[in-house]
């Protein structure tokens, strides 16, 4: 394999084409106007690693197109489980590993497995939305655990004492996306141990455990030896690791064969879809075994870019954002400027040209009122421009306010 300096080149401003992003990611560059600068959906504005495109072309080459086995092929499970012993230390054997068509499809797995009409599953809050979707579709009760937005601390005694008689799940993720907070030691084995005293699963989404800058170090909870140990759910993929979104690469690590088994018939009884094909199985393995140095010098590209936005973001009047030890999405408090988290996002639209997430609570959950959300995956010239035209666009609002608002056409 290259060193991972070899590929700092496939990061420079011009490996980001917005003329084919837009043909290519409907929902990012696609489904803006053109002259908008989208900032939304978590996926990278790069292509994924060389060894991964090779890997499918050799696997169409032949041109047969065959059905995949809803267990994945074993030699994706046994590579998938060496990776997740050498580099998350959680010893776990191939028939616990069930492949998915991506960590969306995993979430709702895991969910329907072990929720049911009337139960209740705690959620942090704020947190991605598909968990809350999730939980709605298995029938169960959303249980919202509050994070801190500005330290991105979670108390778990907080989080205990939300434990009733219908608690069937806990619900992580970490690092977690939208605030970027990578959890601790001493907070990951605390709710465990709570957890096991009362005997709840854990699902533990770890879909960014690779996207962590320093001195921030991801801790898979189920590496922990804790009174939970044998009942956590671990969720992960390679979308956010390898900037493959649209293969559909998710993996779900359980307990035991056993629960991997009841988590296969899970799946089953939601749907035949929900199964990994032959060719995301063959780029899953080219990026597990080869892709590592790829994903080194985009973490590297990375770093560069969060720090830059973080400062240019703490420049602007009205605006306040901490500098997050995981994932590359930003979460700024705009609060201050008066507007709403819908109405920013509205804002930035219309007299920015810049589109964003809004920390609404269908997107986040209802502690993300206050907040937008920022996906930084590009090349430093796209941020910077997208950055320029949010400052000037907010600046004029702090100092033009109710007029400035009603030429953007944008209310409270």
């Amino acid at each position: 394999m290259l060193p991972h300096e070899a590929y700092r080149p496939l990061f420079d401003d011009a490996q980001v084409r917005p003329g084919l992003l837009r043909q290519r990611s409907p929902l990012r560059w696609g489904a803006c106007p053109p002259g908008v600068i989208p900032l939304t959906a978590a996926e990278p504005d790069f292509p994924g690693p060389p060894v991964v495109r090779d890997a499918l072309i050799s696997a169409v080459a032949d041109g047969y197109f065959p059905y995949a086995s809803p267990l994945g092929c074993d030699e994706l499970r046994e590579t998938f489980c060496e990776v997740a012993r050498a580099r998350y230390g959680i010893t776990g054997h191939p028939g616990s590993v069930v492949p998915t068509p991506g960590t969306a499809a995993a979430l709702w797995g895991v969910v329907h497995l072990l929720c049911g009409q009337g139960d209740e599953c705690i959620l942090l809050d704020p947190v991605d939305l598909l968990f809350g979707q999730a939980v709605d579709a298995a029938g169960a009760r959303r249980v919202y655990c509050p994070v801190d937005k500005s330290t991105g601390l979670l108390d778990a005694d907080r989080l205990a004492s939300l434990i009733t008689s219908r608690t069937a799940l806990i619900c992580l993720c970490n690092p977690h996306n939208p605030l970027g907070t990578v959890f601790d030691e001493r907070t990951l084995r605390a709710v465990a141990e709570t957890a096991g005293r009362h005997r709840i699963p854990i699902l533990c989404d770890e879909v960014w455990n690779e996207i962590v800058h320093p001195p921030g170090r991801h801790i898979s909870m189920a590496s922990l030896e804790t009174g939970n140990s044998r009942r956590i759910y671990t969720v992960t993929g390679l979308s956010k690791t390898f900037a493959l979104p649209g293969l559909r690469t998710g993996f779900v690590l359980a307990p035991t064969p056993r629960e991997a088994d009841a988590l296969q018939l899970t799946f089953q009884r939601l749907g035949a879809a929900y199964s990994m094909t032959p060719f995301s199985q063959a780029g899953a393995l080219a990026a597990l075994r080869h892709g590592w140095p790829w994903k080194d010098a985009f973490l590297e590209h990375l770093r560069g870019v969060r720090d830059y936005c973080v400062d240019r973001l703490n420049a602007i009047p009205g605006i306040t954002c901490g500098r997050p030890e995981g994932t590359y999405v930003l979460f700024p408090d705009v609060s201050a400027t008066g507007l709403s988290s819908r109405a920013m996002g509205g804002f930035l639209l219309s007299r920015a040209r810049v589109a964003v997430v809004p920390g609404t609570p269908e997107w986040f959950g209802p502690a993300a009122e206050g907040n937008i959300r920022i996906s930084y995956a590009t090349s430093r010239a796209v941020v910077r421009e997208a950055l320029d035209r949010i400052a000037e666009a907010v600046e004029e609002l702090v100092t033009g306010g109710p007029a400035v608002l009603q030429a953007a056409g944008t209310g409270r």
